[in-house]
């Protein structure tokens, strides 16, 4: 962490016992067991779970968004700085191990080792990685100075190491 960011998610955490909530700053975090989520998409009928999956990837990109606004208006301005403070809070979440590959002309990628989301569904025929999706769309947006569409090249609920992820601007990835 450099001089410029801002201090590790678990300092800046207030957990009010009394009003029931987490926050950091304004924002509310709730701790959810991921089969508890995942097992839901898992329950739904095959042809109900892919658009569940997107308006759950399209929430997070929202509201997760602002999250990384907040971390990039903190002092993470520059697009390695941010990498590093969200590469850095993904597992204060719980969401795994992130690491991004290099910033490319349009794309970057991402690896997720142990992805709360894969492990708390279990099998399956294909990714369902939402919540990292919708995360990296509002992150890659970010760096790359555009919108950014991302995709899940593998998954490890679907029998891969880890979870990878490509974001692209322009409309060449998929939803």
């Amino acid at each position: 962490m450099t001089s410029d960011s801002p201090p590790p998610f678990r300092q800046r955490l207030v957990w009010d016992e009394e009003g029931g909530e987490i926050r950091d700053g304004a924002i509310r975090y709730l701790i959810l067991r991921p089969d508890g989520l995942m097992g839901m998409f898992s329950r739904m009928p095959p042809e109900a779970r892919g658009p569940a999956l997107a308006a759950l990837a399209a929430s997070i990109e929202e509201h997760g968004g602002g999250s990384a606004r907040k971390y990039r208006d903190m002092g993470a301005a520059a697009p390695e700085a941010l990498l590093s403070v969200i590469a850095g809070t993904a597992p204060q979440l719980g969401w795994g191990r992130w690491r991004f590959g290099p910033v490319a002309a349009g794309q970057l990628d991402l690896t997720v080792g142990n992805s709360p989301f894969a492990a708390g569904h279990g099998p399956a025929e294909r990714p369902v990685c939402a919540p990292i999706s919708g995360m990296f769309a509002a992150v890659a947006g970010m760096v790359l100075g555009a919108s950014a569409t991302v995709e899940e090249v593998a998954c490890a609920a679907t029998g891969a190491a880890d979870c990878r992820f490509v974001a692209r601007t322009g409309g060449t990835g998929a939803a």
